[in-house]
């Protein structure tokens, strides 16, 4: 397989979080409305995916340009804290202990731009001194006019959007499932860009034809809201990369929500994540929308490798199957792209 990382540039708010498995649904639906995305179409790809991932996406992650250098951020790991050694400085418990609370904020892991991660609290930042590195390009006007922004927390802004629905035999809102409510949408910072990670193989697809698919999904919408003007992105550089390879004793450090192999792994870290899964397009209208829900490991997840066991791939975890009643066939991305990295002593 072949790795590339895809630029995307937020256009408008998000009411879904750019999370791999859901882009690969949606990109899935894009391969079913045009067979030219898919090299013999959804179907022939869909059946061996279990054992042949046609593409691999990782969640949506920050990249910014910081000191004349290019980093990407991701999720802190699921380590217990005392795995991750002291911060500097720290020589003892009492000092340890006050700054629990401020260690915890910490959830976003810098990452430079050969993929190399290494987990210490000195590559550990809060929301706050994220959108400090990712502002730090702006213009001073840019940078007065974010920091006086409402609702604002690092490199997004949570802003509320009211909704309702109208009672068509009195034309006004009402009581039960005609009352007014409020939905959080997400909104990136202006300028502010996105990097997606990709494996695929080229006998299903070739790059272009995944652009393809997502520049459709920028135009359209992704995720809650679509046709409301939510979900608006555009497709920046494409670039190949050499997918750094897992050695023998290293850790992986997971891109998106998987379901790991029962089994594999010498131990696992994690956040567990439910995914109460939906159909869209055609499928809405056959009376069972809702997918079974999928308990999932969370971006973040590390996974210890066994002694010996290199995996041949960029990616682990598997298919996920059984998930509709409406659509039996029907699969959810279980695998994620993962990144290898040294255990801290």
């Amino acid at each position: 397989m072949r790795t590339y990382a895809i630029t995307i540039k937020p256009e408008s708010s998000f009411g879904t979080p750019l999370k791999g498995d859901t882009i690969f649904g949606q990109f899935c639906w894009q391969a079913a409305e045009d067979p030219e995305i898919l090299n013999g179409g959804i179907d022939r790809w869909i059946k061996v995916y279990q054992k042949r991932p046609f593409a691999v996406f990782s969640s949506a992650w920050p990249q910014f340009e910081y000191e004349n250098k290019w980093f990407y951020a991701v999720r802190r790991p699921e380590l217990p804290p005392f795995m991750l050694g002291d911060p500097e400085g720290v020589t003892g418990c009492q000092e340890r202990l006050a700054r629990r609370k401020e260690n915890k904020a910490k959830r976003w892991l810098i990452v430079p731009d050969d993929l190399k991660p290494q987990p210490s609290w000195d590559n550990l930042v809060d929301g706050k001194e994220l959108g400090r590195r990712v502002t730090a390009s702006f213009s001073k006007e840019e940078q007065r006019a974010l920091n006086s922004s409402p609702g604002r927390h690092g490199i997004v802004i949570q802003a509320e959007q009211q909704h309702n629905t109208i009672n068509r035999l009195t034309m006004t809102t009402g009581k039960g499932m005609f009352a007014p409510y409020v939905m959080n949408n997400t909104w990136y910072l202006p300028g502010m860009e996105l990097v997606l990670f990709v494996a695929i193989d080229e006998e299903a697809c070739t790059i272009e034809q995944v652009k393809k698919g997502l520049e459709r999904m920028g135009e359209w919408g992704f995720g809650r809201d679509a046709s409301t003007g939510l979900g608006r992105f555009s497709l920046g550089e494409t670039d190949e990369i050499n997918w750094p390879r897992p050695t023998d004793g290293t850790a992986l450090l997971s891109l998106s929500p998987s379901v790991p192999e029962p089994g594999r792994f010498q131990e696992m870290f994690f956040a567990p994540f439910t995914r109460f899964g939906r159909h869209g397009a055609q499928i809405l209208h056959k009376g069972k929308p809702f997918k079974n829900p999928v308990v999932m490991a969370d971006e973040g997840a590390v996974f210890i490798l066994k002694p010996g066991d290199i995996p041949e791939h960029p990616y682990i975890g598997r298919a996920v199957t059984g998930i509709s009643k409406a659509m039996p066939e029907a699969v959810a991305q279980g695998y994620s792209l993962v990144l290898p990295f040294n255990m801290p002593s």
